[in-house]
């Protein structure tokens, strides 16, 4: 099955290493979660969450996370992550993965919640302007492996 990736303007390569396998010689699963969070924290940078938290105290605390798993993954291989934010109310947003393999076939999919985060308040408060207009205007950007 290929993965329609519209809507999701952030990829991003990750070469698979040896050792990530699992005892069955799959990809372990614990990986994709940080497959995710790797292309969501370039996706925080470049709306600008990163620098709010810096100059503001303003973050993102994670609410939830999921993946479901469509095929296994085995060593050596090649991903390719997307990403992109496909709701955003007031306080949080959500995002959608389709990771898939060099084929392009659907290997995994996932979606995560952010909360917008006052870290010296301790409490969630309103997504900026400034980072809901970065999210509409996102042009498509991939990352290739280093």
């Amino acid at each position: 099955m290929k993965a329609s990736n519209e809507g999701l303007p952030l990829s991003m390569d990750i070469a698979i290493a040896w050792g990530q396998q699992d005892l069955f010689g799959h990809l372990n699963n614990v990986v994709y979660f940080e497959h995710m969070e790797h292309v969501r924290m370039h996706l925080l940078q470049r709306i600008g969450v990163l620098q709010s938290h810096e100059e503001q105290g303003l973050g993102v605390i994670l609410a939830a996370t999921e993946c479901r798993f469509h095929r296994p993954v085995t060593w050596p291989s090649t991903l390719t992550i997307h990403t992109g934010v496909d709701r955003i109310g007031n306080t949080s947003f959500h995002m959608t993965y389709r990771t898939v393999d060099a084929a392009g076939a659907l290997v995994a999919e996932g979606t995560s919640v952010q909360v917008m985060y006052d870290y010296e308040r301790a409490s969630k408060v309103r997504i900026p302007d400034s980072v809901r207009q970065r999210i509409g205007s996102l042009a498509p950007l991939h990352i290739p492996c280093a």
